[in-house]
């Protein structure tokens, strides 16, 4: 077996491999070759397991994200699948420049979790999928004096993302971001932004869209919910209560019936609040972390 960088001939092969072991995962939807080469394209460093005869037999990426750099890993079922996860991690995490590397693990695959605490991997927290159903308007909570409830205006992206990225402490969107999520949803425009404003100046945000893959496969009408960002000094005044409701009554008013967003264990304030509108844990994730020193 060697292990190579990606090329773009491996990628229909690689739709294979990936489809054949992510069928039956929770909500997969399977891959296109534009899908997955838009993933890979995102990726910092890509490598692939080869075996003896010239095949594909797994896929190992390492991607840079706002909260860190993140691996995600996966071999062919059969009986070397444990060796090429094993020569795949070992390899791609030559490549963190952060010295920290997480990956996130299905909560009830006990025997993929196993593998990672193995290799130094420790349980880190829970990232969840969160529900809500859509069957009635949301109550508007009272707001402090001065705060106003609106939609996004067209001219206003680049302090959008500044407020984004300054609540979130880390690069979590980048400008062109409202052109690309209006390309993979005609029907996202600017209103679908919820803001909060404090004497015109705009201090929270809650993005509601369709979850239009998920709907396309599966035949739903759901919505989604992400970022959600207030600033730090904003914080603890309900905005993030209001916004998220303004936004589900936003999607229900256009006939989406039930709404989607991930949070993960370390932001109590967004699990409380979610809970008190209605939200219920579909599906939760373990993430692991591993301190690595990087060589390439």
């Amino acid at each position: 077996m060697e292990l190579r960088p990606y090329t773009e001939r491996d990628l229909p092969e690689l739709v294979g491999l990936l489809n054949e072991a992510y069928k039956g995962r929770h909500e997969f939807i399977p891959y296109t070759k534009e899908k997955l080469r838009a993933e890979l394209e995102e990726a910092s460093s890509v490598l692939l397991a080869i075996d003896e005869r010239g095949r594909v037999v797994g896929l190992a990426r390492i991607h840079r994200e706002w909260y860190g750099e993140e691996i995600t890993l996966c071999a062919q079922p059969g009986l070397a699948q444990e060796e090429v996860k094993e020569r795949l991690l070992l390899a791609i995490e030559q490549y963190a420049r952060s010295g920290e590397v997480s990956v996130v693990v299905d909560a009830e695959d006990q025997e993929e979790l196993a593998f990672f605490v193995s290799k130094g991997y420790r349980s880190e927290s829970s990232f969840y999928q969160l529900i809500a159903e859509l069957d009635k308007p949301q109550p508007l909570p009272p707001l402090p004096e001065g705060y106003l409830l609106r939609s996004l205006r067209p001219d206003e992206e680049e302090v959008f993302v500044r407020v984004v990225n300054t609540a979130y402490e880390g690069e979590r969107l980048r400008s062109g971001v409202l052109a690309r999520w209006s390309a993979e949803d005609p029907a996202f425009s600017t209103d679908w932004v919820q803001v909060a404003e404090l004497k015109g100046e705009l201090v929270a945000a809650v993005v509601a869209r369709t979850d239009h893959e998920f709907n396309r496969h599966y035949h739903a009408k759901r919505g989604y919910l992400g970022p959600a960002a207030t600033l730090p000094e904003h914080r603890g005044k309900g905005l993030g209560k209001a916004l998220t409701a303004q936004a589900m009554n936003f999607l229900r008013e256009r006939g989406l019936d039930q709404v989607s967003l991930y949070t993960w264990e370390g932001n109590p304030v967004a699990l409380r609040v979610t809970r008190g509108l209605g939200f219920r844990v579909s599906y939760e994730w373990k993430i692991l972390t591993k301190m690595v020193k990087g060589l390439l």
